[in-house]
Protein backbone atom coordinates (compact mmCIF):
# COMPACT_ATOMS: atom_id res chain seq x y z
CA UNK A 1 0.00 0.00 0.00
CA UNK A 2 1.35 3.21 -0.78
CA UNK A 3 2.50 5.72 2.00
CA UNK A 4 0.47 9.02 2.69
CA UNK A 5 3.16 11.73 3.48
CA UNK A 6 2.19 13.71 6.41
CA UNK A 7 0.72 17.99 6.26
CA UNK A 8 2.27 20.72 6.62
CA UNK A 9 0.42 20.70 9.37
CA UNK A 10 1.10 17.70 11.10
CA UNK A 11 4.81 18.18 10.64
CA UNK A 12 4.77 21.94 12.82
CA UNK A 13 3.52 20.21 15.60
CA UNK A 14 5.81 17.02 16.07
CA UNK A 15 8.41 19.79 14.82
CA UNK A 16 7.02 21.72 18.27
CA UNK A 17 6.37 19.03 20.53
CA UNK A 18 9.73 17.68 19.69
CA UNK A 19 11.49 21.32 19.98
CA UNK A 20 9.92 21.15 23.56
CA UNK A 21 11.45 17.69 24.42
CA UNK A 22 15.12 18.49 23.12
CA UNK A 23 14.20 21.89 25.43
CA UNK A 24 13.17 20.02 28.63
CA UNK A 25 15.97 17.65 28.03
CA UNK A 26 18.72 19.95 27.92
CA UNK A 27 17.28 21.62 31.44
CA UNK A 28 16.51 17.83 33.20
CA UNK A 29 20.44 17.40 31.99
CA UNK A 30 21.63 20.89 33.59
CA UNK A 31 19.38 19.78 36.43
CA UNK A 32 20.98 16.63 36.92
CA UNK A 33 24.29 17.64 36.52
CA UNK A 34 23.73 20.70 38.68
CA UNK A 35 22.92 18.36 41.53
CA UNK A 36 25.83 16.09 41.19
CA UNK A 37 28.36 18.91 40.51
CA UNK A 38 26.55 21.84 42.91
CA UNK A 39 27.39 25.32 42.25
CA UNK A 40 30.45 24.92 40.03
CA UNK A 41 28.33 23.34 37.18
CA UNK A 42 25.66 26.13 37.45
CA UNK A 43 28.09 28.74 37.54
CA UNK A 44 29.80 27.46 34.76
CA UNK A 45 26.44 27.42 33.30
CA UNK A 46 25.53 30.76 34.31
CA UNK A 47 29.20 31.69 32.19
CA UNK A 48 28.20 30.33 28.93
CA UNK A 49 27.92 32.60 25.84
CA UNK A 50 25.21 33.10 23.38
CA UNK A 51 27.47 30.62 20.78
CA UNK A 52 28.13 27.78 23.17
CA UNK A 53 24.15 27.95 24.22
CA UNK A 54 23.24 27.17 20.63
CA UNK A 55 25.77 24.28 20.62
CA UNK A 56 24.73 22.71 23.10
CA UNK A 57 21.15 22.79 21.81
CA UNK A 58 22.41 21.48 18.55
CA UNK A 59 24.01 18.93 19.85
CA UNK A 60 21.24 17.98 21.31
CA UNK A 61 18.92 18.07 18.58
CA UNK A 62 21.52 15.86 16.95
CA UNK A 63 21.53 13.70 19.40
CA UNK A 64 17.94 13.05 20.13
CA UNK A 65 16.62 12.94 16.88
CA UNK A 66 19.48 10.65 15.27
CA UNK A 67 18.82 8.31 18.39
CA UNK A 68 14.74 8.72 18.21
CA UNK A 69 14.66 7.71 14.30
CA UNK A 70 17.77 5.97 14.25
CA UNK A 71 16.80 3.76 16.36
CA UNK A 72 12.57 3.82 16.13
CA UNK A 73 12.14 5.59 13.02
CA UNK A 74 10.30 8.12 14.93
CA UNK A 75 10.59 10.48 17.39
CA UNK A 76 7.83 11.95 20.49
CA UNK A 77 6.09 14.31 18.44
CA UNK A 78 5.84 12.12 15.44
CA UNK A 79 4.17 9.44 17.57
CA UNK A 80 2.34 11.87 18.46
CA UNK A 81 0.78 13.13 15.52
CA UNK A 82 0.48 9.36 13.86
CA UNK A 83 4.21 9.67 11.53
CA UNK A 84 7.52 8.26 10.83
CA UNK A 85 10.28 8.95 8.92
CA UNK A 86 10.76 5.96 6.44
CA UNK A 87 13.63 6.15 3.29
CA UNK A 88 12.05 6.76 -0.38
CA UNK A 89 11.06 3.06 -0.85
CA UNK A 90 9.21 3.33 2.22
CA UNK A 91 11.73 1.13 4.17
CA UNK A 92 12.78 2.04 7.49
CA UNK A 93 15.44 4.28 7.83
CA UNK A 94 18.89 3.61 8.35
CA UNK A 95 21.00 5.00 11.19
CA UNK A 96 23.27 7.04 8.37
CA UNK A 97 20.00 8.38 7.30
CA UNK A 98 18.71 9.37 10.51
CA UNK A 99 22.20 11.24 11.36
CA UNK A 100 21.98 12.97 8.30
CA UNK A 101 18.91 14.03 8.77
CA UNK A 102 19.53 15.42 12.54
CA UNK A 103 22.64 16.80 10.92
CA UNK A 104 21.20 18.85 8.28
CA UNK A 105 18.32 20.37 11.11
CA UNK A 106 20.98 22.98 12.27
CA UNK A 107 21.72 24.50 9.22
CA UNK A 108 20.02 27.78 8.62
CA UNK A 109 16.66 28.39 8.11
CA UNK A 110 16.52 25.08 7.38
CA UNK A 111 13.51 24.79 9.55
CA UNK A 112 11.54 26.86 6.72
CA UNK A 113 12.17 24.52 4.07
CA UNK A 114 9.20 22.09 4.96
CA UNK A 115 7.03 25.54 4.31
CA UNK A 116 8.41 26.17 1.10
CA UNK A 117 7.98 22.81 0.15
CA UNK A 118 5.35 21.14 -2.32
CA UNK A 119 2.19 20.76 -0.51
CA UNK A 120 1.22 17.17 -1.90
CA UNK A 121 4.90 15.81 -0.56
CA UNK A 122 6.08 18.63 1.74
CA UNK A 123 9.99 17.45 2.29
CA UNK A 124 12.45 20.23 3.84
CA UNK A 125 15.84 19.60 3.03
CA UNK A 126 15.99 17.66 6.06
CA UNK A 127 14.06 14.75 4.15
CA UNK A 128 16.08 15.82 0.43
CA UNK A 129 19.65 15.38 1.59
CA UNK A 130 19.45 12.05 3.20
CA UNK A 131 16.67 10.96 0.75
CA UNK A 132 13.85 10.24 3.47
CA UNK A 133 9.93 11.23 4.11
CA UNK A 134 7.97 11.62 7.01
CA UNK A 135 4.66 9.71 6.12
CA UNK A 136 1.45 8.51 7.87
CA UNK A 137 1.76 5.56 10.01
CA UNK A 138 -0.96 3.63 8.72
CA UNK A 139 -1.14 3.05 4.70
CA UNK A 140 -3.52 4.77 2.69
CA UNK A 141 -6.65 2.48 2.08
CA UNK A 142 -6.59 1.73 -1.68
CA UNK A 143 -10.48 2.71 -2.89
Amino acid sequence: MPHVPATKGRRFVHWMIDRVIVIGLIFLALLVAGMIGGDAVLAWAGRLTWWQEQLIGYVAIILYYTLMEGITGTTIGKLVTGTRVVDEAGRRVRFGQALLRSASRVVPFEAFSVLLADDDDPRGWHDLWPRTRVVRRRAAAIA
